[in-house]
């Protein structure tokens, strides 16, 4: 059993090749608990600096939203690593940003209880997206490579008690589309397309790929 849910959470991932592990530190410029879980489980060595400075932007292209934001998250952090004069010299900082995305509308972090509701009525019975931007700088030249991926997420049709019921139980002011897949939030799901690690907050595969490249 145990077995089998493992296969199900690496729906539509594709395969990673680890022989090479990563011998350079990873700093982890984000302040999700979900990203630094999913660093943790695979064993990566590695820091986290909030990239509170950070001033993120939004774009008509939801692509272009995802992949700037996780730019300038991993740039505020190797800019704060200089000014301090952090020791940071071998090591790779990656910054990430992730969007739920339905019929034209980004739907980011709730502001409030009201809203959380409105973007969890809006997604039941439905299809929607979501969309992570990867960055990741090398500190000892400051070059940097960017990516992203998309899941394909539907959601089943939930009722307005049930809304109330998932809203009570999970705290979603800090996640996208007010949902935590890897929470209580699997419950809304009905199935999904692509990478599980990607609803998540980080697309391993696409991760690693673009590690390859630095």
């Amino acid at each position: 059993m145990e077995e089998e849910e493992k296969n199900k959470r690496l729906n539509g991932c594709r395969n990673i090749n680890l022989e090479d592990s990563i011998s350079r530190r990873i700093i982890l410029a984000s302040g999700s608990p979900r990203r630094k879980k999913i660093l943790e489980n695979l064993r990566i060595d590695f820091d986290v600096i909030k990239p509170s400075g950070a001033v993120e932007k939004l774009f008509k292209n939801p692509r272009k939203t995802v992949v700037y934001n996780s730019s300038i998250k991993a740039q505020f952090v190797y800019n704060h690593a200089i000014i301090n004069n952090l020791n940071y010299r071998n090591c790779i900082i990656a910054g990430f940003d992730t969007i739920v995305y339905f019929n034209g509308r980004n739907l980011g972090k709730p502001q409030g209880a009201d809203q959380a509701y409105d973007f969890l009525q809006t997604l039941s019975g439905r299809i929607h997206r979501v969309i992570t931007g990867v960055s990741i700088i090398d500190f000892k030249t400051g070059s940097i490579v960017s990516g992203s991926e998309t899941t394909i997420v539907k959601f089943r049709s939930l009722s307005s008690g049930q809304i109330t019921d998932y809203l009570s139980v999970e705290d979603v002011f800090d996640k996208a589309g007010a949902y935590d897949i890897s929470g209580y939030g699997a419950t809304l799901v009905e199935k999904i397309n692509g990478c599980f690690y990607n609803v998540a907050g980080l697309p391993v595969y696409r991760f690693f790929e673009l590690l390859k490249e630095i």
